[in-house]
Parts: C-alpha cells; sequence; structure tokens
C-alpha cells in the first residue's frame, strides 16, 4: 500500500497538497491523535476535532471509528449527529471521498441496479483470514461459532500480530478494493478474490479488519438505516455547507438560530434528499450535486428518468381491518385486485430501449424478453417513453387464468429467449409514473390511471389493466 504522507517523487523532495493548504497554525492550533477522535462530543469542529488534515484523503480508521460509535449507540437521533459530524470533516477536508463514505455506510459499492453485489461467500472469507492469520479453517469456524461474529474474529487475529508498520489505509482504498473484489467474476474468480480479501486484510489495523470482513460478508450489523444516513447527510450539508473555499467561512450554520428552526432546517434539506433520493436512487449523481449545487437543486438536476429505476412505492402495513375502515371512511379511495406476482417497473427510454426493473430496482430485463415484446405492442402511437408500474404474473394460456406465483418463481433469470420460455406471463398494470419527458408522480392516482389507459391498448392474456372499484363507501371493501 502506497503510504498517503509520501513526499520523495522521482528522487526529489516535492511540495505535498496537503502543505500548500496548511491553515494558519494560529486558528487551528492541533489535530487530534486517531485514539481520542470523537465526534459524537457537544460542539464538533470538523476541522479542529478531526485528526487528519486539509487535502488528505479520508482515513479508513476514521470511518472505522464512527461504525464503532453508532454500533454502540441506541438513540437513533444520537447516530445521526455522529454520522452528520463525521460527513461535516469531510465535505470540509477531503469532499471528494463523501461518495464513498456514503456508500461504505451503507455497505454497497454502486447503485442498486448496476448489480454489483457485497456479499461474498462466508468460506471465501475464512479461506482469505486462514491463509493471512495462519489459523486453521476449523479454529476460525469454531471462533466464529463462539463469538457469532467472523468480524470480532477477524480483529482479534490482527491483534495478536506483530507488524512494525502498517499503511495508512483511506477510505478510497477500501472502496476500490471491496469494489474490484465484488466485480470478480468468471474462471478462477474464487481464488482471486481469496487473494484480494488477503491483501487488504494484512494491511489492516485490527479495528479495521472487523469492519471489513462484515462489509464483504454483506453484513455492517451496526444498526445503520440508509434513512439515517440521508438525514445525517442532510444536517452536515446544512451545518457546514460544500463549496467553500479553505478555511471555510461558515463551519457551523446552526450556531446562531434557535433549535425550532435548526430543527425545521434539518426537516427542509432532508425531505428534499429522500424525495430526490425515491425518484432517482443513484448516489453517484446525488453526491456531487449536493457539493456543486447544493440541496435545494437536486430535484432539478435529479428527477425521475427512464433507465434509471425509481424507489417504488409500497404498502402500508395496518393492525387490522377496523384501521382501513376508520381511514378510508367518507372519502373516495380505490381498491385493487391483489395479484400473486412479482412487482415490476418497465421502463421506456426515447431511443426505444426498454428495460425491466424489480421492485429493489434490481435489472431483470434479461429474465423477460417475452414483456419486451408485449410492451411494443401496446403503445400508444405517441408513446416515446413512460415508465409503468405492474405486477408480472404467470399465466396458463389454454385456461387463460393466473398461475401461482411459485410457477413464476421457476422462470431462469439468465441466458431467456422467446423460444424457450416454458412459463408464460401476463402483466398487470396499475400505475404510470412518467410519460413523454414528464414524471407524473405529483399528480393525483386518478389521473395517472387515466393517462396509463388512454394511452396502452390492453390486450387479453398479455397486457390487462389490474381490476378495480372507485368508491367512497366502506362497505364496498
Amino acid at each position: 500500500m502506497k503510504r498517503k504522507d509520501e513526499c520523495i517523487k522521482n528522487g526529489q523532495e516535492i511540495e505535498t497538497q496537503s502543505d500548500k493548504n496548511e491553515p494558519p497554525a494560529q486558528k487551528y492550533p492541533k489535530l487530534k491523535p486517531e485514539e481520542d477522535y470523537d465526534p459524537s462530543k457537544d460542539n464538533y469542529h470538523p476541522i479542529n476535532d478531526a485528526f487528519w488534515k486539509h487535502s488528505e484523503e479520508t482515513p479508513y480508521i476514521a470511518l472505522v471509528k464512527i461504525m464503532g460509535l453508532i454500533e454502540n449507540t441506541n438513540g437513533r437521533l444520537k447516530i445521526i449527529e455522529i454520522l452528520a459530524n463525521f460527513f461535516r470533516s469531510v465535505i470540509v477536508l477531503y469532499p471528494d471521498d463523501l461518495l464513498q463514505c456514503v456508500y461504505l455506510c451503507l455497505n454497497k459499492v454502486a447503485p442498486a441496479f448496476k448489480g454489483i453485489e457485497l456479499g461474498i461467500g462466508e468460506t471465501i472469507l475464512m479461506r482469505a483470514i486462514a491463509q493471512a492469520s495462519g489459523h486453521s479453517i476449523d479454529k476460525i469456524k469454531h471462533d466464529t461459532k463462539q463469538k457469532g461474529d467472523l468480524g470480532i474474529v477477524a480483529e482479534q487475529y490482527r491483534s495478536t500480530d506483530r507488524n512494525m508498520l502498517l499503511p495508512t489505509l483511506t477510505v478510497k482504498d477500501i472502496f476500490d478494493h471491496l469494489k474490484e473484489i465484488a466485480s470478480l467474476s468468471g474462471s478462477g474468480a474464487h481464488s482471486k478474490k481469496i487473494d484480494r480479501v488477503k491483501d487488504i486484510y494484512i494491511a489492516c489495523q485490527p479495528s479495521e479488519s472487523r469492519y471489513l470482513i462484515r462489509s464483504l460478508g454483506g453484513k455492517l450489523r451496526i444498526g445503520l438505516a440508509e434513512k439515517s444516513v440521508q438525514q445525517a447527510l442532510a444536517q452536515a450539508i446544512f451545518l457546514t455547507p460544500p463549496g467553500q473555499k479553505y478555511p471555510p467561512d461558515i463551519i457551523n450554520a446552526g450556531k446562531t438560530i434557535g433549535s425550532k428552526k435548526l430543527k425545521s432546517q434539518f426537516e427542509k434539506y432532508s425531505t428534499i434528499l429522500s424525495t430526490t433520493y425515491c425518484e432517482f436512487p443513484s448516489y453517484d449523481t446525488i453526491i456531487p450535486i449536493l457539493l456543486t449545487k447544493g440541496v435545494e437543486e437536486l430535484p432539478r438536476y435529479c428527477s425521475l428518468t427512464p433507465g434509471i429505476p425509481l424507489k417504488l412505492m409500497l404498502a402500508h402495513p395496518t393492525t387490522g381491518v377496523s384501521e382501513v375502515l376508520k381511514r378510508f371512511e367518507n372519502v373516495k379511495f380505490t381498491c385493487e385486485f391483489k395479484y400473486d406476482g412479482e412487482r415490476t417497473q418497465i421502463h421506456l427510454k426515447d431511443n426505444g430501449t426498454i428495460n425491466i426493473y424489480s421492485r429493489n430496482q434490481e435489472d431483470n430485463t434479461a429474465k423477460y424478453p417475452d414483456i419486451i415484446s408485449i410492451l411494443k405492442n401496446v403503445l400508444g402511437k405517441d408513446i416515446k417513453s413512460c415508465i409503468i408500474d405492474a405486477e408480472v404474473v404467470a399465466w396458463d394460456k389454454e385456461k387463460q387464468q393466473i398461475l401461482p406465483f411459485q410457477i413464476l418463481s421457476t422462470r431462469k433469470r439468465k441466458d431467456v429467449t422467446e423460444k424457450n420460455l416454458k412459463v408464460q406471463v401476463c402483466l398487470f398494470p396499475f400505475d404510470l409514473l412518467y410519460l413523454n419527458g414528464e414524471p407524473l408522480v405529483k399528480k393525483s392516482f386518478e389521473v395517472r390511471r387515466n393517462l396509463l389507459r388512454n394511452n396502452f391498448k390492453e390486450t387479453e392474456g398479455s397486457f390487462v389493466f389490474a381490476k378495480k372499484i372507485d368508491s367512497s363507501s366502506t362497505e364496498d371493501i
């Protein structure tokens, strides 16, 4: 690993970027050592209380410290505050790392629709740890069973090593390694993954190895929800606005306003960010816009777009029928049939390309080549782009009836062609989210449904509008 404080190039001393941008000593007199780093403290200062310098890449150990604090903190608001303070330091000291920090907090390396999954099998992780530590697989399995966490076992093994000098791993180092490991496939991928995991594990400090192994296994186990990450990000952007010259004039924008107004500003920023993410779930685009344009410009640059699967609205669970009856008393509502299939987003782009996504934004286009043919046959003549929300179900063409979901689940996910299809499907569309360049999500459901029915042709056995009743009487339910 290359050390980040390296100052020699081609045999000559060079002036590092961090030297050139070092703040005046009298203004920011000292940096805290990493052991004392405490973003949970009151009146946190994103420069004075950080232990790395301006223009230095964010040390991975700083993020590990955050994860440890979050893991041992129960209150959601305190967790958000801790994470927001860390994000503030990243924004001021090395904003290019903000995207990687957000991804690592969420245990992701890319948007869901890109299909890059981190979850590496425990066998690979154990073999890498065995090769690096000298312990047998049987001992690792035994210790993991006792501790209940392979990450803790990995940390303990690193604690007993006698390495004289370890490199300063950065957030970017870890993110790049995770992304590379997750992307390995094909012949020899198994061995390559073991080698890559071993290399980065050996380079870790003991506490770093705990969260590295957890990340690779797909479970951070710190209880950090995505909504909390977004709220922390919104708070950080408000308190310490990005894009300022260093040293920044605004370190804590909340210092001079009352708690009620501060809470209102946090909620405003958080709502804009979460709403934008629901319509455009890609931090790859959102974070750079946050850093250069600000929160309030997000809806302008990151809006609903065919080809970028949005986060679908899901059903709200109730405690019973009585709650439903009470909520819909004397109001107009719609009841729709619940289909036993798979939730599907169908995206038609201006260039004619059709993509099909699952409820979790996974790309299922290769799984449903027949849906592409169905959509082409039902499009109205004026439709150039759209996003349809639908349920796809297994269909018995002879009996003209729906088959159970278990039949649909037997369908292959890859290498599917219309000629070799054994399970036929019927599409039941129930919502239209985008039409000819215009997002429709802020329009009423009634308007969206009418546009759906007026612009698409129903075809028995392949494209059938969801059955529904409109009413204002709960007796009709």
